[in-house]
């Protein structure tokens, strides 16, 4: 298994990380912010992989999740 982590400052850095892993099997991303604070966790499950085939969509994807992290108290 692929284990990744990323510190990131932006939604499009994650998408081009997640983009990179789209036609691979087994791997986990963690995404951390520039204070080390883990924001979101992405695996290479079935609908991860369906969602990174397209750019919009992996956008769509990443963007739904940062909301919800927002709204569970993660600081961007």
């Amino acid at each position: 298994m692929i284990h990744e982590k990323f510190t990131i400052t932006g939604i499009d850095e994650m998408v081009y990380h997640l983009t990179l892993y789209k036609d691979k099997t087994d791997w986990q991303i963690d995404f951390y912010n520039i204070y080390g604070a883990l924001l979101l966790s992405f695996d290479s499950d079935e609908e991860t992989l369906h969602r990174l085939k397209d750019e919009e969509e992996a956008y769509r994807m990443v963007t739904e999740w940062m909301d919800v992290a927002l709204m569970m108290g993660k600081e961007w």
